[in-house]
């Protein structure tokens, strides 16, 4: 009782106060032969025809194929030999093709592949385990994708300097050492040979794809602030290519100068009050502090115009203290520059943004931040205003870290922009890569420089697996970074994308297990923000387009939505593959009943009870896809890196914002009418299907915010709605009348019409829980309070209009054998309908011809 109280007093609350008539339903690891709704597959042999290219899409002996699995991390990928029979056996049922191995390189044995005494080389044991584990999934049908890198800091064991960014990400791209360390660990892993199957990993049929290295790249996330922060062994290799990249362009500095001239600009007047704080009621211009979710802190002048902010209240927010000045009148087009100076009592970040003042609250094109230390440093930045504003804030965001900043000399003016500095020559080899305030010749080289060195790592990487290793399985290299990023995977054999709703965030410590927090949202409600169109705008002409990683974690009260509204929306985009994240992330209680994790999928009901629906969704006849496809060029004949750095310049990795610069008329809802892709060597085009089978694609919010998806074709129906909360939602008589939010499914398991099948599946769901799950008041977070078994799931009422004939119906138990029988009823019409209720304690109902 103590226990349950103190919890309460810090805001947690119990989960099923929330959350009324939940029901058990876990899904068995070890399967029931009896299953009716199990999956069968062929077993891959390792000299079965392979998965290759054909049309620009997956194929196996001439015909189309689509990947729907999962990634598996960490010891995961190392289970007994015990576990591995089972894991596949349960995988294969579950309709899953493929298995990503991901983080197997992070760490030593038993949680990944390197030996422990080692870490350049692979533990025998380990490989014991995955050479099991492949050739279980190999006979359940599963094919295998190996990640090359992922999590191993080769720079550590080799004795070089480290490169301050996690798992040598960024450096690995243009470092010979760490290069030729990728291809050893190659070497070591594909041209093993696998003792169970008699073949190579580079030959084995069942590994059908070969990742080079996982979200890495010199566009990702944090880039900018990581090539300029390097130590310097790796700041001279770049620059010394950066000046053969040069000579090679410019062939002199005379030459050069002279290009980055144009555009040069003197710096313009001050548009700031720079040092002024004004009353709390005056309009004068100044500084202003504000505060916000219980923050507090202070704002003085002191001497020489310094500004000292000191925090005594902080939260995980960091615009919930800011310095602020507004209304400042920014032009499109124009380039300005901002300049600083600052320092903090105790080393810290520091944010910085320009943005509009009011709504929609868009930036302007500036955002950032500094790392500040006890002494004084002044900082440069420049950018091109994205639109006319004249009620446009500058601040500085504070909150997150509670030492005291001053700030000085603070400068916004339009102009500033520079060329080639007077001591910088390609001779010398010391041009920066990155100017404080630069011409846009000297941005957009930059930008080339990069997106040709990252383009020709990725192509060095995959001909040396190909022609030296031999292997046989499709590579690509990493996830795409927005327009330059897509630019670097343009040689690989296919393009993938990672996403995630609503990912977790951590207020102090990155990754603390007990202070993290997911926001309820459900993506539905919000097709503006949502994953799937943005993933959509990566999408290249003439490759087939995967998503390797994608989630909504748990444990989102919404995260039935994810399941089945990307299998509908990838197989109306006719994408080729998705593997979800993640399976596991451990060898150890594969057979628990309870999820302890926000991503880990395994025991997690919400997702794991879609995962069959979905593989007949995307993978059979269950939604066609959309027959309009929209190519859209960069450019025609104009040179195609020029046109991607450009627009990444002006949108950074937001590939939709992109091909709307490209293209008027693409937004979030092109993609629920055409499919689309990028064509970076033509001038786009719209293509007409020849066939007449669109599915239909609906996407929607009424009045109160709250959102519908739709999908239907002829062997598959996907409904999710937050709309219940305002009544029951019916589209074409599918019908959901509670709980306030659901996931309801209807899909043909024999591959055929719906007119046609003997064995329709129906799934529903609403929320998904352990039992005792401790909910924060907010329902954020549950820390470290995960709960206990069973899993429950929140199950649904509503209607299933079904096709002509004599139908029988089960209520189905967690293992797939027939419950109790559901009555069929008839609606006012002689339509047979399926009541879906709680009583029948199930998400699975499965509706068979007599």
């Amino acid at each position: 009782m103590r226990y349950v109280l103190t919890l309460i007093m810090l805001g947690f609350v119990s989960g099923l106060s929330a959350v009324a008539d939940m029901t058990p339903f876990v899904i068995p690891l070890k399967q029931n032969p009896s299953s009716a709704i199990a999956h069968k597959s062929e077993p891959i042999n390792p000299d079965s025809p392979r998965i290759v290219v054909r049309d620009s899409h997956f194929a196996v002996a001439k015909q189309r194929i689509r990947i729907w699995g999962v990634n598996n991390s960490f010891g995961a990928n190392l289970p007994s030999h015990e576990d591995a029979e089972k894991i596949a056996a349960r995988m294969g049922a579950a309709g899953i093709n493929s298995v990503r191995f991901h983080h197997m390189d992070t760490a030593a044995y038993p949680r990944g592949i390197l030996d422990p005494k080692d870490p350049l080389k692979l533990s025998e044991t380990a490989l014991d385990r995955l050479d099991y584990f492949v050739d279980q999934l190999a006979k359940n049908g599963i094919y295998a994708n190996i990640n090359l890198h992922v999590g191993r800091s080769a720079s550590r064991a080799l004795k070089i300097p480290d490169p301050l960014t996690h798992y040598d990400k960024i450096v690995g791209i243009f470092t010979p050492e760490l290069i030729e360390a990728q291809k050893q660990y190659a070497r070591d892993l594909l041209g093993h040979v696998n003792k169970y199957r008699n073949i190579r990993y580079a030959d084995d049929s069942a590994v059908a794809f070969v990742e080079i290295t996982n979200e890495d790249s010199l566009f990702m996330w944090s880039a900018i602030q990581d090539l300029k922060s390097f130590p310097e062994f790796y700041q001279q290799i770049l620059r010394t290519k950066y000046a053969a990249w040069l000579k090679s362009k410019y062939g002199s500095t005379k030459k050069l100068q002279k290009a980055w001239s144009q555009g040069s600009e003197p710096l313009g007047q001050n548009i700031l009050a720079p040092d002024s704080i004004p009353q709390p009621n005056s309009k004068d211009k100044g500084w202003r502090l504000e505060q916000h979710g219980g923050c507090a802190a202070k704002m003085e002048k002191k001497a020489d115009g310094i500004l000292r902010v000191d925090i005594s209240k902080a939260n995980d927010t960091s615009w919930h203290i800011q310095a602020k000045q507004t209304p400042l009148s920014i032009k499109a087009g124009q380039y300005y520059t901002l300049s600083f100076k600052a320092r903090a009592d105790q080393p810290r970040s520091l944010s910085y943004g320009l943005g509009q003042d009011h709504a929609p609250w868009d930036s302007m094109g500036l955002n950032g931040n500094v790392k500040l230390t006890t002494e004084w440093k002044k900082f440069r930045m420049g950018f091109v205003a994205r639109k006319d504003d004249d009620v446009v804030r500058l601040s500085f965001s504070l909150s997150k870290e509670k030492p005291s900043v001053e700030i000085s000399e603070i400068l916004l003016a339009s102009g500033g922009r520079e060329g080639l500095l007077a001591d910088e020559t390609i001779e010398k080899a010391n041009i920066a890569l990155f100017g404080e305030s630069e011409v846009e010749a000297r941005s957009i080289d930059r930008y080339r420089f990069l997106a040709e060195i990252e383009k020709a790592y990725f192509d060095e990487i995959k001909n040396f697996l190909k022609k030296e290793l031999g292997v046989k399985a499709l590579v690509t290299g990493t996830i795409v970074f927005g327009p330059c990023g897509l630019y670097g995977q343009s040689g690989m054999d296919f393009i993938d994308s990672h996403a995630y709703w609503q990912h977790p965030h951590f207020p102090g410590k990155p990754w603390d297990s007990g202070n993290w927090i997911v926001e309820q949202k459900a993506m539905v409600d919000h097709l503006s923000q949502a994953t799937l169109p943005h993933i959509a705008a990566e999408r290249m002409a003439g490759k087939p387009f995967t998503v390797s990683e994608y989630n909504h974690p748990a444990p989102n009260d919404f995260q039935a939505e994810c399941v089945p509204m990307i299998a509908a929306f990838a197989a109306a985009q006719d994408w080729d593959g998705i593997w979800f994240y993640t399976h596991s992330h451990s060898n150890e209680d594969v057979d628990r009943s309870a999820f302890n994790s926000y991503f880990d999928i395994d025991a997690n009901t919400a997702k794991w009870g879609f995962m069959r629906v979905g593989a007949a969704i995307f993978c059979g006849k269950g939604i066609p896809p959309l027959q309009r496809i929209r190519e859209v060029g960069t450019g025609g004949d104009t040179d195609p890196v020029t046109q991607l750095a450009k627009l990444h310049m002006k949108f950074d990795r937001d590939s939709l914002a992109a091909l709307q610069e490209l293209m008027k008329d693409c937004d979030t809802n092109l993609t629920l009418r055409a499919q689309l892709k990028i064509d970076l060597n033509g001038k786009g085009q719209t293509i007409e299907g020849k066939s007449a089978t669109d599915p239909e694609l609906s996407w929607t919010t009424n009045e109160e915010g709250h959102g519908t998806f739709y999908a239907a074709g002829s062997a598959g129906k996907v409904l999710i709605s937050h709309g219940m909360i305002d009544g029951p939602v019916n589209m074409n008589g599918l019908e959901i009348t509670a709980p306030t939010f659901a996931a309801l499914t209807m899909t043909s398991l024999d591959n055929q019409f719906f007119e046609k099948s003997k064995a329709i599946l129906i799934a529903g769901c609403g929320r998904c829980e352990n039992k005792g799950m401790i909910f924060s008041s907010d329902r954020r977070t549950v820390g470290r309070n995960w709960g206990t078994a069973p899993v429950e799931i929140e199950p649904v009422t509503g209607k299933v209009p079904l096709p002509a004939g004599n139908w029988t119906c089960s209520a189905l138990n967690p293992d797939g054998t027939r419950g109790n029988e559901v009555k069929l009823g008839k609606d006012e019409n002689g339509k047979t309908m399926l009541a879906l209720s709680p009583d029948h304690k199930t998400m699975w109902y499965l509706v068979e011809k007599r």
